[in-house]
């Protein structure tokens, strides 16, 4: 008896949730109404209310566990000494991507567009600059940086988060596998070299100014 309860209740909440990031997507947060909720999950009032609060407690709630997972997920990826390693970043890319593609429109309805709920991108940075930090450790052989760390973290997840929104808005156009990769080549050689523009016009362009001056 207690499986069977407790089955309408996951059944029910999924129902919420579905209608929930659904509203979201066609209206807006704020324009979204517990009545919105309740008819389009196929509910009355007072079972939304058995459930959770508010509309707040619904996000609230919808965003800790989703964002709990993805931290899961992410603090199992392997690390070496070096937290900057670039299989390190591919590994993290690849896990974040892999999560998303199984909860899409919770990540659209999130991230994407004028309906983006604003604090979510940055609740889901933190992971990730969460994770580039677990290894960092000086004094146990990591090398001193030439530039700020903070700037070296905010650049890295920056961009990181620049693919993932890219990946998402574009309908995911290219396997997690491999945007986590090319990222990883972004990064390792700078964006002329993983694209392939050879660097020789540059170096001859610098020769010429020289000669005029």
């Amino acid at each position: 008896m207690t499986k069977k309860t407790d089955l309408r209740i996951l059944r029910t909440k999924q129902s919420i949730r579905m209608a929930f990031i659904e509203l979201i997507q066609e209206k807006g947060y704020e324009a979204i109404t517990i009545q919105d909720i309740a008819d389009r999950a196929m509910i009355n009032r007072n079972t939304f209310y058995l459930h959770y609060e508010n509309k707040p407690d619904l996000l609230n709630t919808y965003v800790d566990e989703s964002l709990g997972e993805l931290k899961n997920a992410v603090i199992l990826c392997p690390i070496s000494m070096n937290p900057y390693s670039i299989s390190v970043l591919e590994t993290i890319m690849q896990t974040v991507l892999e999560h998303i593609s199984h909860n899409i429109s919770f990540y659209y309805a999130m991230l994407i567009e004028e309906n983006r709920i604003y604090p979510f991108r940055a609740k889901m940075e933190n992971i990730i600059k969460d994770k580039l930090n677990e290894a960092w450790n000086p004094a146990a052989g990591n090398p001193s940086l030439v530039l700020s760390k903070e700037l070296l973290f905010e650049y890295l997840v920056s961009s990181f988060m620049g693919i993932i929104i890219w990946w998402i808005k574009n309908n995911l156009p290219l396997p997690a596998g491999e945007v986590s990769s090319q990222f990883s080549k972004l990064v390792a050689y700078g964006h002329l070299k993983a694209a392939g523009i050879a660097l020789k016009k540059e170096n001859n362009l610098e020769s010429e100014v020289k000669e005029k001056q």
